[in-house]
């Protein structure tokens, strides 16, 4: 499966027109159309559905488009590095990062680092722990910051300084919110919103509160604390989150309620073990734990 083909593969995918895809890539459209067809017939299974004149993804070419992403992504990458000159510590280095306010910790290593070297130049994606890590294992990132607990083997991590402390984000209208922290005998029966990432599972918080998980009421589940926090507005639940993600106030429709007894999660930063860096990903590494060490 050669990259190029996997390009022509993207092209199709984004266009969803053999046309317009080979009027982008300047091809034939034929050339194209064999191109395509070769790689079904390597992939064994249809990547395309043809309906008139469009072409829309199967359910075997949304998987393969993912990976074709991360493949073509990790190519570039290795071919930025190998270009990079040895003498001058220059280009990107690719973090994957929790929703966190500590990212503030790694902020201050960036900007201190960007005065010594202003040619590096810094990539961050934002995701749940699943699909952070995958991005990390499959080399696509140098680092992630992610919140514990944190079990994989194959990783080595840095704790970060600080712990981010979990709670709800409850209307301000609510009963609950006249109090100053919720406690276990307060969630029986109330719905939450709770997050998708494996970390923030209902079984933690079961076992932090010793309650058993068909205790548990959910409303819903989403990744990232933005959209549930606006159905929490809505009253269609609590959204279960970390502190500081979202602006509260008196003026605000949401109060945010911590935890007791405490949950604290401390935050870790992550690389792939025997991980090979490019100049600019070491100078990162090294600022991170000259900080820590402080």
């Amino acid at each position: 499966m050669e990259l190029r083909t996997l390009r022509y593969f993207m092209a199709v995918a984004r266009e969803q027109s053999m046309t317009a895809a080979a009027s982008a890539l300047h091809v034939s459209q034929p050339a194209l159309s064999y191109q395509i067809t070769q790689l079904e017939e390597e992939a064994g299974c249809t990547l395309f559905e043809r309906t008139g004149r469009k072409m829309i993804l199967t359910e075997s070419g949304v998987r393969l488009l993912t990976k074709a992403e991360q493949i073509l992504e990790l190519a570039d990458r290795i071919t930025d590095n190998l270009n990079e000159d040895d003498d001058v510590i220059r280009g990107d280095v690719y973090i994957g990062a929790a929703e966190t306010p500590q990212m503030h910790f790694i902020a201050d290593a960036v900007a201190s680092l960007q005065k010594r070297y202003p040619e590096i130049r810094y990539h961050f994606y934002s995701g749940n722990l699943d699909d952070v890590y995958e991005r990390l294992s499959s080399g696509i990132l140098d680092f992630a910051v992610m919140i514990e607990p944190f079990g994989f083997e194959n990783c080595e991590t840095l704790t970060l300084p600080e712990t981010d402390r979990d709670g709800i984000l409850i209307r301000r209208d609510h009963p609950l919110a006249q109090k100053k922290a919720v406690t276990a005998a307060d969630l029986p029966g109330l719905p939450l919103l709770i997050s998708s990432r494996t970390n923030f599972s209902i079984e933690n918080y079961a076992r932090h509160f010793s309650l058993r998980p068909e205790q548990f009421t959910i409303a819903g589940t989403g990744n990232l604390i933005y959209n549930k926090a606006i159905m929490a507005e809505h009253g269609i639940g609590a959204a279960v989150g970390l502190e500081h993600l979202v602006y509260c106030s008196e003026e605000t429709p949401l109060v945010f309620l911590p935890f007791d007894p405490p949950y604290e999660r401390h935050l870790v930063f992550a690389w792939k073990k025997y991980r090979q860096f490019s100049p600019a990903a070491s100078a990162l590494l090294e600022e991170v734990r000259t900080r820590l060490k402080k």
